[in-house]
């Protein structure tokens, strides 16, 4: 059964990297516009852009203690669908963002508190990256960058997980000067941003754990049975796949989500649902312990102590 698991994930794997328009694209060719600014709480937060591929430069923040460490593990912080990575250290730019500041999506800060190099990455669709040369715009910009993937064969969420991908080559390359362990690359986030930490691992199986909070359920009953922007949508991947075996690529590395019990769109009973269906995965690389669905009362939203808990239950455990 092990080997059959294993050879499964194989074909899965290269399906969905297929499906998705996903590439490995190797080290990024050129860093620019590096700088550095102190965050409060002694922490230093380090600003890069990554020329991960011909026309796109990719926004990286590296943030933890301006005492620089040996050897930190990695934790990739991805937001979910706000107004930019400038939340994961907790700057307001924006009338929405008072209140995901007062709701703890500062979630780079935390990692970093937490003795993890966070590195906080500008998603293709927000912030820096949102679509701004149109002539006429969609009502949600992400959908003008759904349909142009679409156009050569991609996806939204293949290109952020490609862009991650290369962030973590970068990061391997740069090893020592950035001070990681690169046996010890975590990846984070909610809602859409917890989306492509799921897929990323699926995909990049350098990536050791995951925390992937708001985001899980199957396609048939989220996603695909509500009005979207087209962030995450794969097209024909429902004649191959469902959410479950997405986790499932992920075994044996660990995996954790947490959801509200009245979230509008992940409800943590789909959530639940997922977990179980994608434990066969885990079960047959022996691994059932290493998969993790947390419900919580209330709807959407991040929940940064009950998150961080289950992962360092994980960890404690040396699983990740």
């Amino acid at each position: 059964m092990h080997g059959d698991a294993i050879a499964w994930q194989k074909a899965a794997r290269g399906k969905l990297a297929e499906l998705t328009g996903y590439k490995r694209e190797g080290v990024p060719s050129a860093v620019l516009h590096s700088g550095e600014f102190k965050l409060p709480g002694g922490l230093l937060r380090r600003r890069v852009y990554l020329r991960a591929r011909s026309g796109v430069d990719v926004p990286v923040h590296l943030i933890s203690s301006t005492i620089r460490a040996k050897n930190m593990p990695v934790m990739i912080c991805l937001q979910g669908t706000n107004s930019g990575v400038h939340l994961s250290w907790g700057e307001v730019h924006a009338p929405d963002d008072i209140d995901k500041q007062l709701k703890g999506y500062d979630i780079a800060v935390q990692a970093a508190k937490r003795g993890y190099l966070a590195v906080a990455i500008e998603q293709s669709g927000f912030g820096e990256r949102g679509e701004r040369n149109l002539a006429i715009g969609s009502e949600h910009p992400r959908t003008d960058a759904a349909m142009r993937a679409f156009l050569i064969g991609r996806s939204v969420l293949g290109e952020r997980c490609s862009d991650v991908s290369s962030v973590v080559d970068w990061l391997i390359d740069q090893r020592k000067q950035v001070g990681i362990d690169p046996a010890h690359i975590h990846i984070m986030g909610h809602s859409a941003g917890g989306s492509v930490a799921m897929y990323a691992a699926a995909l990049d199986e350098r990536i050791v754990a995951v925390l992937a909070c708001g985001c899980l359920g199957f396609i048939r009953e989220t996603i695909g049975r509500r009005r979207n922007d087209g962030q995450q949508i794969i097209p024909g991947i429902l004649n191959w796949m469902e959410t479950a075996d997405i986790v499932g690529l992920i075994a044996p590395r660990a995996f954790v989500t947490v959801a509200g019990e009245t979230d509008h769109i992940w409800p943590a009973s789909g959530a639940i649902k997922v977990v179980e269906e994608a434990k066969a995965v885990y079960s047959a690389l022996g691994a059932s312990d290493r998969i993790v669905a947390i419900g919580a009362p209330g709807g959407h939203f991040f929940r940064p102590e009950l998150s961080w808990r289950a992962l360092d239950d994980v960890r404690t455990k040396g699983l990740g």
